[in-house]
């Protein structure tokens, strides 16, 4: 960046030694400042959402009208004080420094150069075909400066870069280096001529403006359409499952009534000392609770809703969680409300609370410590869960909650699916916080119904 700098300096310094100035030089210089500076300040619309510069024109203007030195200077001067004066605003002071001194020298080389070729070959004839030397010097510098700044930025070959770069702006320069030429033809000829060319240049720049303006509105419009489609099959996908569920629960709801009556005959015939009797009773519990289960998915499916207190359900999941440790864990609840209103599906929500508890039980060592919070925050339920085990690894938490994702031996990798699906549907959401060899940390925000004491009417979903 900075050796291109230095070369530009170098070889400004060089060519304004070999320049002599006059009253008409300075002036055209000093017109070609401004003019680089005005062209910088209309950037062109070559495509949706993206803007070029429009400074090439102007700067091969000047390269085929100015000594080679005056040339140089106007492009290195122009091009500075539009960098750092007329932009000199956010965003663009979010740009490196070095950029500002690595255009500045590019843009001294490009037109320094092609200006020094013009006038060492042509000698100011524009009639000749030595103008394509020039030409062809500006672009290369140009662009081979830059592809190798790219390059060297994002470790990719420079003349790949090139290459790329001419394919897909080739045309756009051969287009700005044309404007630039017919204006030479016409300064040359009749200075105030180059005023009439300016109109065509108006007229193209509006066109290219209103066209690049409707690509960008037809692009967004299909961002929508497309946005559209994704949310109309998600709920055809939510549509067809919701059917299927129904249906399998119809389906299941017969042949488990028959376990259910058949376990609870049973369980009436074993008498209390029977050491078989608390098996049979725990096996009933589990087809009650596939029972509820059940019924709850078809209440999902009808979209029925009915209120429920969330500390509630929350104690119930503790409770259902707690049961199943084999090994020394505190459990604390840390509950900053009794109670807190909400609707949704009491049984589903217990099963996904209760689902990250047991995550949390079984994640830390014996003699570890889960610490299960509750607090309202404005029209939201926090439900945090924390736990001192040995944490997530990066590469983990980047699909957690992927189904059949797990580090258990015998898990099947759905608790943390399953509790973030169901959350989602409560129009909640859940995060992970986990840092390694210092524990988990997640929270669920849930959405709280105001009571009566707090709004007018009926209970009402808080926004």
């Amino acid at each position: 960046m900075s050796g291109v700098f230095v070369a530009g300096l170098v070889w400004l310094d060089y060519l304004v030694r070999r320049t002599t100035w006059t009253g008409s030089v300075e002036v055209n210089t000093l017109l070609f400042t401004l003019l680089i500076i005005a062209a910088g300040l209309f950037p062109l619309p070559v495509g949706p959402r993206i803007k070029a510069g429009v400074t090439t024109a102007p700067l091969f203007l000047a390269a085929l009208i100015l000594p080679p030195g005056a040339a140089a200077l106007a492009a290195m001067v122009g091009g500075l004080v539009y960098l750092v004066g007329l932009r000199f605003k956010p965003p663009v002071m979010l740009m490196p420094w070095y950029k500002y001194f690595f255009n500045t020298g590019e843009t001294a080389l490009s037109t320094g150069i092609a200006s020094w070729a013009f006038h060492l070959l042509a000698a100011d004839n524009l009639s000749t075909f030595a103008v394509l030397v020039p030409l062809v010097l500006m672009y290369l510098v140009n662009t081979g400066l830059v592809s190798l700044v790219v390059g060297f930025q994002i470790r990719a070959n420079a003349a790949k870069v090139w290459w790329q770069g001419t394919k897909g702006n080739g045309l756009a320069e051969v287009s700005l280096f044309s404007f630039g030429y017919l204006g030479a033809v016409s300064y040359h000829e009749n200075p105030p001529i180059l005023l009439a060319l300016l109109v065509p240049v108006v007229i193209i720049y509006f066109a290219f403006s209103r066209l690049a303006n409707t690509n960008a509105a037809l692009e967004e419009a299909l961002d929508k359409v497309r946005n559209l489609q994704g949310e109309l099959l998600n709920n055809a996908k939510l549509a067809t499952v919701g059917a299927l569920t129904l249906d399998l629960g119809h389906q299941v709801k017969n042949p488990l009534f028959i376990v259910i009556g058949r376990l609870e005959s049973l369980q009436r015939r074993m008498p209390a000392g029977d050491p078989h009797r608390a098996k049979v009773d725990e096996a009933l519990q589990a087809a009650w609770r596939m029972n509820e289960l059940t019924e709850a998915f078809l209440s999902v499916a009808r979209q029925q809703w009915t209120k429920l207190d969330l500390a509630a359900v929350l104690d119930e999941a503790i409770g259902m969680s707690t049961t199943r440790i084999t090994k020394v864990v505190t459990v604390d609840r840390d509950f900053a409300v009794p109670s807190l209103p909400a609707q949704g599906h009491p049984i589903l929500l217990r099963e996904a609370l209760s689902n990250l508890v047991t995550n949390a039980v079984e994640a830390v060592p014996a003699g570890g410590k889960v610490v299960v919070s509750l607090e309202r925050n404005n029209g939201n339920a926090s439900i945090s869960i924390q736990d001192d085990g040995p944490g997530i690894s990066a590469s983990q938490m980047a699909k957690i909650f992927e189904p059949f994702n797990t580090s258990k031996h015998n898990g099947m990798g759905l608790g943390l699916f399953s509790a973030k699906h169901i959350v989602e549907m409560h129009h909640g959401t859940i995060r992970v916080e986990s840092q390694v060899g210092q524990g988990t940390r997640i929270e669920v925000l849930l959405p709280v119904t105001k009571t009566q004491e707090e709004g007018n009417g009926s209970p009402a979903p808080a926004h």
